[in-house]
């Protein structure tokens, strides 16, 4: 895919087609696991940490395939990270065993809020790769695009901008209606609607700092791809704070409680994003055509 990007061959093509079948058979293969694991234990496969992220792993490839019908390089982010969530789930302080239920899970609200609230997390892993790529574009083109190829590489990162706001918009979507689903099932559960949780306050926090990432292009000033992308990769730190931060570290009705490994995972994280921003001024000071 990366190869893609500077020129196009007819066997790179066939190459991704023949690479991209091969996805779709291992998709196939993850539904069956899930479908086989909903099967056995009689519910649906996404009640505790270990399954989550099993689930995230297959949405974000499912977001993958859905936006990169005509984008190889996004078949190839999704697919990527797909694997590294999976790599994730199979970590020693993932429990892999089906448990039964407890109580409040008992409910048909666990299959609609948390199957739409974190299918709402892959889509978000797509931009946040996207947001990635695209810096890592603009830290190595030229300053002022001569050739055929780096004009290619300016019109790859808008068309690879549209994708990653597609995918932020339908994350959006998918994170507030899983949120007022949430909202019902508490009110089912525990008497109220919203309580203040740390989970229900993550969830709004993730929302408005994904509002505010979809909409700051009407501001003239900040309406710019460079902006809007390293903005895209820094907004998924809400997602790992309500998704795993919350869970481990708040108390809280939606907390598992403090587990061996998961401090060094959030040390890894905050490397991460400390590289993210080195590289995020790296590509404004590099390129300015695409500011």
């Amino acid at each position: 895919a990366l190869m893609q990007l500077f020129r196009q061959k007819r066997w790179k093509h066939y190459t991704a087609i023949a690479l991209t079948s091969g996805i779709l058979l291992l998709f196939l293969c993850h539904i069956s696991g899930m479908a086989m694991r909903w099967y056995i234990s009689g519910y649906a496969p996404w009640s505790n940490s270990y399954e989550t992220m099993v689930y995230v792993s297959w949405a974000t490839v499912l977001a993958g395939l859905i936006f990169g019908r005509k984008n190889t390089l996004t078949r190839a982010l999704a697919s990527l990270f797909g694997g590294v969530i999976l790599f994730v789930a199979a970590l020693n302080w993932m429990d892999p065993q089906i448990n039964t239920l407890v109580p409040v899970l008992k409910s048909p609200w666990l299959m609609f809020h948390v199957a739409v609230i974190v299918a709402a997390y892959g889509f978000f892993g797509i931009s946040f790769l996207l947001g990635i790529t695209n810096l890592s574009i603009m830290a190595f083109t030229r300053n002022k695009p001569s050739g055929k190829e780096d004009i290619q590489l300016v019109y790859r990162i808008k068309e690879l901008s549209i994708i990653n706001n597609m995918s932020l918009l339908v994350g959006l979507v998918l994170m507030t209606t899983g949120t007022f689903l949430g909202a019902v099932w508490a009110n089912e559960s525990w008497g109220r609607y919203w309580g203040w949780d740390p989970k229900e306050t993550w969830a709004l926090i993730s929302i408005v700092v994904y509002t505010m990432v979809t909409h700051m292009h009407l501001v003239k000033k900040w309406n710019s791809l460079w902006l809007f992308n390293l903005l895209s990769v820094f907004a998924f730190a809400s997602v790992l704070m309500t998704f795993l931060g919350v869970n481990y570290f708040l108390s809280g009705m939606h907390s598992y409680g403090q587990t061996d490994g998961i401090s060094s995972i959030f040390l890894y994280i905050g490397i991460g994003f400390a590289a993210i921003a080195v590289l995020g001024i790296f590509a404004f000071k590099k390129n300015k055509i695409i500011r």
